[in-house]
């Protein structure tokens, strides 16, 4: 056999080549996909009792994290690395935040058996904590406790890491932040956690009670809605003006979130029983006005219980379009339409929004504490 030319050999490169850079040409290069948003951390809160640096009792969930935005972060004052810095860093974050931001920051020891209350005020004296800043120690079970719910417990303290848990308790929503980062992490984590319960920026509270009343009800507006009962009310002044009211939307003939909500709801509603029809009112308002006669809500009303004061609404078409439009429960398909739970006074003009099926204490937390100097 001779060897092939240089010429041949050139050749034959050239046919084996050219179908691969031809194919070249065809080439699409996928570009990386975006990474996805994390994913809320699912944290359940106990409600343990323990100690704050003044020796006073607190519960956990029931004083300090229930309704709230919170910060949390796990120190001991013996700790010789990066306890310092992590607080230094929250006191930074808190001090951006400032002090009308109405977030609670906790700090709990891992070390009950030397960190006394008294150990931990001096600890805490150098960032200057007020009363929206509890550090904590306890009974050595409720602090393993709280510790292992809040994903803080290490069994070798000197170990843990420098996290700081950001939640917001009313919407569930929690994040794990960099302790030792920068503090402005941790003031964008408790922003976003807060603005996962905003209300439109349309309900804000304006200056003066007038003032506010006359924006509400050119907001509300007074449009017609009719009740389970077939009582024709005026939305803003007969059903929302000078109450604290929960709003929901639904339908009869769903199959899917009405049933389950509207029965969460009821428990709710035993829970306020005391101001229900008085000083707060709940109102479910139909996304299927079709469908939705008085007659089919007030059979829709009687399964679960409904009580004066919670209004099942329904009415015309185009009305109740307005209204869902105004409170962002509109949908063109009933079964698309959003489960969120609205609650707010329109003469204070503080709103903030939940998941309907967050629990029922926290929801009642929130009718509580709604007014609460921010």
């Amino acid at each position: 056999m001779t060897m092939p030319s240089l010429k041949q050999a050139l050749f034959a490169l050239a046919l084996t080549c050219a179908p691969l850079a031809h194919a070249q040409e065809d080439v699409r290069v996928p570009l990386p996909a975006q990474p996805a948003a994390p994913a809320s951390l699912e944290v359940t809160v106990p409600d343990v009792a323990l100690v704050d640096q003044h020796g006073r009792q607190v519960k956990l969930w029931t004083d300090l994290v229930r309704g709230q935005t919170v910060a949390i972060n796990f120190i001991f004052t013996r700790c010789k690395t990066i306890c310092t810095p992590v607080t230094a860093t929250l006191a930074r974050a808190r001090k951006e935040l400032g002090p009308k931001s109405n977030v609670r920051f906790i700090s709990i020891t891992l070390d009950v058996n030397n960190d006394t209350p008294e150990r931990l005020a001096k600890f805490a004296e150098p960032f200057h904590p007020g009363p929206d800043w509890s550090f904590l120690t306890g009974e050595p079970a409720k602090v393993k406790e709280a510790l292992v719910a809040l994903g803080g417990y290490v069994p070798d303290k000197e170990s843990h890491r420098p996290l700081v848990l950001v939640g917001n308790a009313l919407t569930s929503r929690w994040t794990r932040v960099d302790g030792l980062g920068s503090p402005s992490r941790i003031v964008e984590a408790v922003k976003e956690a807060q603005a996962s319960s905003a209300a439109p920026p349309e309900l804000a509270a304006v200056d003066g009670t007038a003032a506010q009343d006359a924006a509400a009800a050119k907001y509300f507006t007074n449009t017609e809605l009719v009740d389970q009962h077939g009582k024709t009310h005026r939305f803003y002044e007969d059903l929302v003006r000078g109450r604290t009211v929960l709003i929901n939307f639904a339908f009869t003939s769903c199959k899917g979130a009405c049933s389950p909500i509207t029965q969460h709801l009821a428990q709710v509603q035993k829970q306020l029983a005391g101001r229900m029809g008085k000083d707060v009112h709940m109102l479910t308002l139909s996304v299927d006005p079709t469908n939705d006669t008085p007659k089919n809500l007030a059979k829709f009303a009687k399964k679960f219980g409904a009580q004066p004061g919670w209004y099942f609404l329904t009415g015309s078409r185009e009305n109740l379009t307005l209204v869902l439009k105004k409170l962002g429960g509109y949908a063109e398909k009933p079964d698309e339409h959003n489960t969120t739970l609205l609650i707010g006074d329109a003469s204070t003009g503080m709103w903030v929004k939940s998941p309907a099926m967050a629990m029922a204490d926290n929801i009642v937390a929130a009718v509580e504490h709604l007014n609460d100097p921010r």
